[in-house]
């Protein structure tokens, strides 16, 4: 009877193994992901570019909020959290477990040190969004509050799920943040190596506080010509890319057995940047004549192949529930010229190029990266038009670091510029929320911390002050779409297109991805545990189970589960029915249980 027994439990133990696949916890030794650019040291002061630099810092930093795949705010650094009626007192839990890399434990007294740094050395994006902030008051370890002078209807995607939190026993000790080097934070990674030009290193930080990363190790190995990148991914000497596939070779890529391609809605802009401060471009008309010269769906077919949207002129994207609907793009090159004309630009020496309105020569430069192949031809397009009209009008492509240290020098807007126009993109973040329009076109560098053509109009101050001072969401949304308007109107510059985003990887050494809305795969949340599996926004050919996401549990777990529970079942019932016939014939004394 004993050898019946065996039998049966071998039979039920065999078919439970079936049914629960083993598959350990995911965990790769090294991946390698390449990104174009030195991104300088990976502290909050000295990052360069918001995609990728930022994502990178925010690997070694945490803070108290987070974007998830959908760019909503969820719990990060915070355990718990309570907002007042009135919308002017947070009140925060810190969770108990969260250390530092150097193994010190984070406190709310980081946190309050963090915000009134950044007050004191200010790094206009994470400074000034802390301003509506009036005190921060400490109770213990894991808890404070948050007291603002007035309510923030953005205050939890901007600091909340924005600020980097500093450790104060490393940064109490500088006082020139902009030269520091350190990157010591409580982020699930370690940067380990930096070699400038060439890669970044980190390694796993083990005592995360939700978990041990499933990667041991990632190289971020820089590359600055996009061809030798994606020649790269192609033959495994990296395992994923952070800038977005060039749309002639999307299908090339989706044919690649050996590839996953993650395709979805681009939230980063590109645009024509104009120097309002410098003449000509300070004249009303003539930024309306290059606004009305550009076709910019063309771009989109020629340039980009149709993998991105035409930029809307009140520069808010389409998919925005605040977006100006009533705008639409515009394209007449008759128009352009006939504006010119009666603004005083005319072709007086008959050259077929135009002279200002004092009759002088207009000879203008379009500065542009020299190792973005699509902004190059871009440029080159808007510059064909802008010739036909009568502009005068050459394209100079230059290193990244030349281009920015000419249009936005040291990332302060206070420090003027030096260029005519200029081809530039804004990353994702630029449109998570309308306001940012203000920190685009205000004339108080203070404020438009981001205004990099010097776009000054005392009528756009009190629209952005007055946005400031509303709190009604349906009165917040008329001011916003009336900023739109005005935007779409003075053409400080122009939104060209929103590029669609086209990621890949080789799924063989990681396939933990997840494709975060208007930023693609390279992301934190795509480096940390415990995302469930779930198709990115517009996923096509071999990436289409790219990861998303989720609160809840894992489904496909439970289900699992499910089907363990009632496969076991059945086998009992039948080797219960089994075993009843052989009792017939079976003395009582021989069963063993």
């Amino acid at each position: 009877m004993k050898k019946i027994v065996v039998n049966f439990l071998t039979i039920v133990l065999i078919f439970s193994a079936s049914l629960f696949p083993v598959k350990a916890a995911e965990s790769v030794k090294s991946l390698k992901v390449g990104i174009t650019k030195d991104e300088n040291g990976l502290n909050p002061y000295t990052y360069v570019t918001g995609y990728p630099g930022l994502d990178l810092v925010t690997l070694l930093y945490d803070s108290l909020f987070h974007l998830d795949a959908e760019n909503k705010p969820i719990p990060w650094l915070v355990e718990k959290h309570s907002v007042s009626d009135d919308g002017l007192t947070y009140e925060f839990t810190l969770h108990k477990d969260v250390k530092w890399h150097d193994g010190k434990p984070l406190t709310a007294n980081d946190v309050k040190f963090t915000i009134e740094y950044f007050g004191k050395y200010p790094k206009s994006r994470f400074t000034n969004p802390l301003k509506s902030i009036a005190s921060v008051n400490v109770k213990d370890d894991t808890t404070f509050s948050l007291v603002l002078s007035k309510a923030e209807p953005n205050f939890m995607i901007q600091p909340l799920a924005d600020l980097p939190i500093l450790p104060e026993h490393v940064w109490s000790k500088i006082d020139k943040p902009d030269d520091e080097t350190n990157a010591l934070g409580s982020g699930p990674y370690i940067l380990e190596e930096h070699k400038s030009g060439q890669y970044y290193k980190m390694k796993a930080n083990k005592d995360y506080f939700k978990g041990t990363p499933p990667i041991e190790e990632i190289i971020f190995p820089i590359i600055e010509d996009t061809t030798a990148m994606l020649n790269a991914l192609q033959s495994g000497e990296i395992d994923a890319i952070s800038s977005s596939i060039s749309p002639e070779l999307v299908n090339q890529f989706e044919s690649n057995a050996d590839l996953k391609v993650a395709r979805g809605p681009g939230y980063s802009t590109t645009l024509f940047q104009i120097n309002a401060e410098k003449y000509p471009m300070t004249e009303k008309a003539f930024r309306q004549a290059i606004d009305f010269a550009i076709d910019k769906q063309s771009l989109v077919d020629t340039v980009l192949l149709g993998f991105a949207e035409v930029g809307s002129p009140g520069f808010i994207h389409p998919s925005s529930a605040t977006h100006n609907g009533n705008l639409k793009p515009v394209f007449d090159a008759e128009k352009a010229k006939q504006i010119l004309d009666e603004a005083g630009f005319k072709d007086k020496d008959g050259d077929g190029f135009r002279e200002d309105q004092q009759g002088k020569k207009i000879d203008l430069t379009t500065l542009v990266y020299s190792n973005s192949p699509i902004r190059i031809r871009t440029a080159e397009l808007v510059s064909e038009a802008l010739n036909k009209v009568g502009i005068k009008n050459t394209v100079k492509a230059m290193d990244a670091t030349t281009v920015d240290s000419l249009m936005w020098p040291d990332f302060d807007v206070s420090k003027g510029r030096d260029f005519d126009l200029g081809l530039w993109s804004w990353s994702n973040t630029m449109q998570l929320f309308p306001d940012r329009m203000v920190e685009l076109f205000h004339s108080d560098p203070a404020v438009g911390s981001v205004n990099i053509g010097g776009y000054k109009n005392s009528d756009f101050d009190e629209m952005a002050d007055k946005l400031k001072n509303t709190y009604n969401e349906a009165e917040r949304n008329e001011i916003i779409k009336e900023i739109q308007s005005f935007v779409a109107e003075e053409a400080p510059l122009v939104t060209l297109y929103y590029q669609e985003i086209v990621n890949a990887y080789n799924p063989k050494v990681y396939d933990g991805f997840v494709f975060q809305v208007g930023k693609g795969i390279i992301n934190k949340l795509s480096f940390v545990g415990g995302q469930k599996p779930a198709a990115a926004p517009g996923t096509s050919g071999s990436g289409a189970d790219v990861k998303s996401v989720a609160d809840g549990t894992d489904t496909e777990k439970n289900n699992t589960g499910l089907y363990v529970f009632l496969g076991v079942g059945v086998l009992l019932v039948i080797g219960f029915i089994l075993l009843r016939k052989k009792r017939k014939s079976t003395p009582k004394d021989d069963f063993d249980f």
